[in-house]
């Protein structure tokens, strides 16, 4: 059993006396805020609340209902991690009750039971905890049945900065819960009220439970950087601190093997950038220079998809394993104690630190300070490049891309499809694009390189120096922080000059911000293939009108005082191209490109669709319906599935990519456009069947789509693949509603006279 320190028990006693309060009143749904500190050990907290609560309950006659039951929920898999703590601090003690979904008896959250749930698997009313069932085992169902059985609820909302404070969902799923108490548990809370417990940063200090504060790239120095990477500096300098900290536990007989941690810049895009993949490659190469790798398993790695001698890393006494390289993945919940100093690569973006992000190296291993001033403080290391140095709030993006994939038992149907690209102004930089460039800094500067009397080079560096162009530089410099102190709690600390030291951009160093700053003035053209445009341009212009080697060249561009004069010439440039686009569209006809089409193998989803687990034969799994689909296109989804044993799938249509089926049509203005049909099906007998669900005279194309659609069959049905389909509408006779088609040509969109009765069983 542990025992609490001083302002811990202080929390929990204030916990309780808050809690009873609001236990007398007849209100639900009461807010009651508990702040505590990163490294304050909020989960033992916690715990013996619960613990004393389960306890007192029983004796306090005065309150109306004296049983109680929780709901525990954290975000992605941090509720793991407290349930481990709590049944770790529970293993002794039988007051509470730890439980996951699937352990529920008796239909009913019983009295002391401490539900543990991830936020992601409630969060949307088709969740599996939230749905109804078959089985009726939802989580509406188990906390009734507790109030049944006169059992109050109370919800712990553990980092509830992050999703309970946020948005609509939050706030639907928690009045659905409905509990009588919502206790936010956050470093940052976001919510006040009349009920909370604060623990202050110095209470925890002095409690020896966390570092007295965090250094920003101390004692760093530019002396002898000897054309050394910034980055490599930086490594060098976080080795070394380590092995500091590593002699001073040894010095005091300690046995404790202090860790570096490297942490990549993270875009948060899907796919790993180029920028973050060379810098992973090239810390992994220098460190492996050094011997530290992960075949000697000195080196861990923790990135998605690769995890490699994290066993065990966050022990005190391993002393095998020295460094770990990651991303942000671990941010939330992860405890390392032993974690002593932190390399940040930021990019340039990126200008602030979060709480968790200091927090990984706030934690005093074993919970005291030392005489050795050197191990009650955190290292940072980092190029951040900013007069303003802030900790924020932490933040975690919970609005997820939905995937579906196709099923696999798909066979391909290569049906003729037809996409028109009504862009005629492609939306990147071509080969056009630096002869314009060339053009626009001849107006801007006065250059010339067809000149015959005089120097060429010289004559136009002359031009530049005209306009206040540097031409004479010798270094590219970064003034980074040194010696700043940051508390770890959430601040902006300004940057006086003296705390400042300037380091010279090496070659690598040049041409990497060479590219971020053509990919940062490219305007709105397209961020892949137009950079590489541009940065040709400009190394060419600097090769023929002033005969710079690419090295020196870039530099003047790079150089402070130069670069927003490059910028106008670049913006100008941009403007003369769009001319020359618009000009060369005149002419140019819309594209059209034909293909054979299928059901794409996958298909992401974003938060205007939600998904239908019910529906069972649709040909990406699982199923995703737009939130504002038209009423025919849902009940027609409806039928199908009532019709699944005629049907191998069928597939809802996108309506505006090159992978969504699409045919050509004339419409009512003459003009050539795209039909996105509704519905592709695949029949037990073979046919296909593409279907467009509308309503009698709901749209002026009505007779136009219909008529292009009947074309296309006509064109394209063979008798080894059967094309079938049509506009379809539904019918409604005697509360029964049949969908009807036509087969054939149309000229009215009200009259449908003659249609045929849509049964698949026939098809």
């Amino acid at each position: 059993m542990l025992t609490l320190k001083p302002y811990q028990q202080n929390a929990v006693e204030g916990l309780l006396k808050e809690t009873y309060e609001i236990l007398h009143q007849h209100r639900s749904r009461q807010k009651l805020v508990f702040k505590a500190p990163t490294g304050s050990g909020k989960t033992v907290m916690m715990a013996e609340y619960l613990n004393r609560l389960a306890e007192e309950l029983p004796d306090k006659y005065d309150l109306p209902e004296r049983k109680v039951a929780f709901i525990w929920i954290a975000p992605n898999q941090l509720h793991e991690q407290s349930f481990r703590s709590i049944k770790t601090y529970f293993s002794e003690l039988r007051n509470i009750r730890p439980i996951f979904f699937e352990d529920i008896t008796d239909d009913k959250l019983q009295e002391n039971e401490v539900l543990f749930l991830n936020w992601q698997s409630i969060n949307k009313k088709e969740n599996i905890y939230i749905r109804e069932n078959e089985q009726s085992k939802n989580l509406s169902r188990f906390i009734n049945g507790a109030r049944i059985n006169r059992v109050t609820i109370i919800v712990i909302l553990d980092e509830a900065h992050l999703y309970a404070a946020k948005g609509k969902k939050a706030a639907e799923l928690l009045e659905q819960i409905y509990a009588k108490i919502e206790i936010d548990v956050s470093a940052t809370p976001m919510f006040n009220s009349d009920y909370k417990y604060i623990i202050k940063r110095p209470e925890v200090v002095e409690a020896q439970m966390i570092k007295q504060n965090i250094v920003l790239n101390p004692a760093i120095t530019s002396i002898n950087q000897n054309n050394q990477s910034l980055n490599h500096i930086l490594l060098n300098e976080g080795l070394k601190q380590r092995k500091k900290i590593a002699d001073a536990y040894r010095e005091l007989g300690i046995k404790i093997n202090p860790l570096l941690l490297i942490q990549l810049p993270n875009d948060n895009s899907l796919t790993e950038s180029d920028e973050e993949r060379k810098i992973k490659d090239e810390v992994i190469y220098y460190l492996d220079s050094l011997a530290i790798n992960t075949g000697n398993q000195q080196l861990a790695i923790w990135l998605s998809g690769e995890y490699t001698n994290v066993e065990g890393i966050e022990r005190n006494d391993n002393f095998v394993t020295d460094v770990l390289l990651f991303k942000q993945a671990i941010s939330l919940g992860w405890d390392c104690p032993r974690a002593a100093v932190l390399v940040i690569f930021r990019e340039l973006k990126q200008e602030t630190f979060t709480i968790q992000t200091v927090g990984r190296i706030l934690r005093m291993p074993e919970q005291k300070h030392y005489s050795n001033s050197l191990l009650n403080h955190g290292y940072v290391y980092t190029n951040l490049s900013k007069d303003m140095i802030s900790i924020i709030q932490d933040d975690m993006d919970l609005i997820v891309m939905n995937k579906a994939l196709r099923v696999s038992n798909y066979e391909a149907i290569k049906i003729s499809s037809e996409y028109i690209n009504h862009r005629i102004i492609r939306n990147r930089l071509e080969s056009a694009f630096r002869r314009l460039f060339y053009q626009t800094s001849e107006q801007y500067f006065g250059v010339n390189k067809e000149l015959k009397n005089e120097n060429i080079y010289e004559f136009n560096k002359k031009c530049l120096q005209a306009k206040m162009v540097n031409i004479d530089v010798k270094n590219i410099e970064i003034a980074i922080p040194k010696d700043i102190e940051l508390s770890g709690e959430i601040e902006t600390v300004k940057i006086e000059s003296d705390h400042k030291e300037r380091f010279a951009k090496n070659s690598d160093d040049i041409y990497r911000l060479f590219k971020k700053f053509c990919l940062q003035n490219i305007g709105g053209y397209e961020k892949h293939d137009s950079p590489p445009v541009l940065e040709l341009a400009i190394k060419f212009f600097l090769q023929d009108y002033l005969g710079f080697n690419e090295y020196d060249g870039l530099k003047i561009i790079l150089y402070d005082y130069n670069k927003p004069i490059f910028i106008e010439v670049i913006e100008l440039s941009l403007v003369n191209y769009a001319k020359y686009q618009e000009e060369k569209a005149k002419n140019k006809k819309q594209s059209k490109e034909k293909f054979f089409w299928d059901v794409p193998a996958e298909r992401l989803y974003n938060e205007l669709f939600k998904e239908k687990p019910e529906v069972k034969t649709h040909a990406l799994e699982p199923f995703f319906e737009q939130i504002n689909a038209s009423t025919p296109e849902k009940e027609f989804a409806l039928f199908l599935e009532q019709n699944k044993q005629y049907l191998d799938w069928w597939y809802k249509n996108g309506e505006k990519n090159k992978t969504d089926f699409a045919i050509t049509y004339k419409n009512r203005y003459g003009e050539e456009s795209s039909f996105y049909v509704d519905f592709v099906l695949k029949f037990k007998s073979g046919k296909i069947g593409l279907f467009d669900t509308k309503t009698p005279d709901s749209e002026p194309e009505f007779c136009n789509k219909h008529n292009a659609l009947i074309n296309y069959i006509s064109e394209f049905s063979k008798p080894e693949k059967e094309l079938i389909g049509g506009v379809i509408v539904p019918q409604k006779i005697s509360n029964i509603i049949m969908w009807k088609y036509c087969d054939n040509l149309i000229t009215d969109a009200k009259d449908t006279t003659g249609w045929l009765n849509f049964n698949p069983a026939n098809c």
